[in-house]
């Protein structure tokens, strides 16, 4: 389950410092302490019992010695239960946003004109519902899918006008949040429309561009806002903003723009593929999230990590590595610590953290590229939480 701490974020690093720090996490060593210490002080209670009942000890100090080991008994249960609710408290946080791949889009949801895949993005939201679950809105306009509403036939040869595409988009986004808007909360309206260079803002060689420039996407944003509730987060999503200045610039210029228009728009969403364990070597404190969310913050907006992962090797580098080097596995944890410390740092914005993928073995990294491995997630293969996990929650 995609993990997620949206408002109650789960973000810190206790050491400032350069070392990589590999430890049980602090619950389960304590834990593990007073374990030892109440079988020690039972036995001793235990003892004093069975020594009382040899001899015909003094009552009085039979009874002080045996209330003062029941009550240091009785300390250590205590917050032993204090412990073991906490981390079902943990538990709980770190699983209470779900966010899909391609069952909302577009393509998968809404094939052709009239068709409706409708059984597995229902799975998922019934499966939240039974499960006091939110789920992402991932996403409702991605401009470079070839979807069936920008043309005019099924022969795809010929593009609807602009009237025709958002009297389309209107009825396909009124009926997705129509249907899931109780257990959706943030929508990512448009995913992914911003060029990587200076020398256009948005991705002009889109459909959706070719026939309504960039209104295709203020018009998104309105229709999603007809329908949207008050407290819903309408984002725009984009990816690998960290390491492109051209393509931050192009987001932050018409996010701006569209402000000044009137168009609602509550967020930005960066994906968050952080690259590996060896990128951004200059900037260990992660000061890139410092920096975007000075901008979202002066545009009166929030910010969202929508697609975590830091991999340990580039894709399609390796294919025979069974398991990550050790070093590299400690950078890893190191970098995961950081990232977290700066989106804490930034909680006045930063509104979620989501992963992509569940574990190390359904992450969509290693979905994608054939035979690549990899160990991204904060949960290995086996579903089990990595010092990555502690290094993120402990705090």
């Amino acid at each position: 389950m995609a993990y997620c701490a949206r408002k109650n974020i789960i973000l810190s690093y206790s050491r400032r410092c350069w070392r990589f720090w590999v430890t049980t996490p602090p619950w389960d060593r304590e834990a593990e302490i007073l374990s030892e210490r109440a079988a020690g002080l039972f036995a001793q209670l235990e003892a004093l019992v069975a020594d009382n009942a040899r001899r015909a000890q003094d009552q009085a100090e039979y009874n002080q010695r045996y209330a003062e080991l029941r009550a240091r008994y009785d300390g250590v249960k205590a917050r032993q239960a204090e412990i073991a609710e906490e981390k079902q408290s943990r538990s709980v946080r770190r699983e209470n946003i779900l966010r899909f791949i391609e069952t909302l889009r577009a393509h998968s949801l809404n094939p052709e004109d009239g068709v409706w895949n409708w059984e597995p993005m229902d799975r998922l939201a019934d499966f939240a519902r039974e499960n006091n679950l939110q789920l992402r809105g991932h996403t409702l306009i991605w401009p470079v899918q070839d979807v069936w509403m920008l043309w005019t036939d099924t022969t795809r040869t010929q593009l609807v006008d602009k009237a025709t595409l958002f009297d389309r988009m209107d009825k396909y986004i009124e009926t997705v949040m129509g249907r899931y808007g109780d257990v959706i909360d943030v929508w990512d309206v448009v995913n992914e429309p911003f060029h990587y260079d200076r020398t256009q803002e948005l991705k002009e060689e889109t459909n959706y561009f070719k026939i309504a420039g960039e209104e295709f996407a203020t018009k998104a944003f309105e229709i999603a806002a007809k329908y949207a509730d008050e407290n819903d987060i309408l984002m725009v999503n984009e990816t690998f903003v960290e390491g492109n200045a051209a393509k931050t610039d192009n987001m932050f210029k018409c996010v701006e723009r569209w402000l000044k228009q009137g168009v609602r728009i509550d967020g930005i969403g960066t994906q968050g593929h952080m690259g590996t364990v060896s990128t951004l070597p200059f900037d260990p404190n992660f000061c890139v999230i410092d920096n975007l969310a000075k901008r979202c913050r002066a545009l009166g907006v929030k910010l969202e990590y929508t697609e975590i992962d830091i991999k340990i090797f580039e894709i399609d580098r390796q294919r025979t590595v069974e398991s990550p080097p050790e070093w590299l596995a400690k950078w890893q944890i190191f970098k995961y610590r950081k990232f977290f410390e700066a989106l804490r740092r930034n909680q006045d914005v930063v509104i979620g953290a989501t992963f992509w993928g569940l574990d190390d073995a359904h992450t969509v990294i290693n979905y994608n590229y054939n035979e690549y491995k990899d160990w991204p997630m904060l949960f290995d293969r086996n579903g089990q939480p990595k010092q990555n996990f502690f290094a993120v929650c402990d705090f």
